[in-house]
């Protein structure tokens, strides 16, 4: 389980450095409506969706690693509880009945 935690750790950090850099890739808005201006926004369109689908998986990673995170601590409480002595029952007495009586 730690070594799918580091794995998860390393691509969220991985992913954080590729969007970092997809953002400064994608070019400001061209003004304009020329068939070239046009195809320029519609590029940069691309490179923000790309950036924002990067995002996303981002998230859901970090999500993900979250929730692992939440059930090794779990794990931990559990193993702590069952290493804890049991708790004595109490029984009562028996009542002696003698014959005759």
């Amino acid at each position: 389980m730690p070594n799918m935690i580091r794995s998860l750790a390393l691509l969220v950090l991985a992913l954080t450095a590729a969007t970092g850099a997809a953002q400064a890739a994608c070019p400001p808005p061209a003004p304009g409506n020329t068939a070239r201006e046009i195809q320029e926004n519609g590029e940069r369109l691309v490179c923000l969706q790309n950036e924002l689908a990067a995002e996303t998986q981002r998230r859901n990673l970090q999500l993900q690693l979250d929730a692992l995170e939440k059930s090794q601590q779990d794990l931990k409480v559990q193993r702590r509880l069952d290493a804890l002595p049991p708790v004595p029952v109490y029984t009562p007495p028996v009542p002696v009945v003698t014959p005759g009586s």
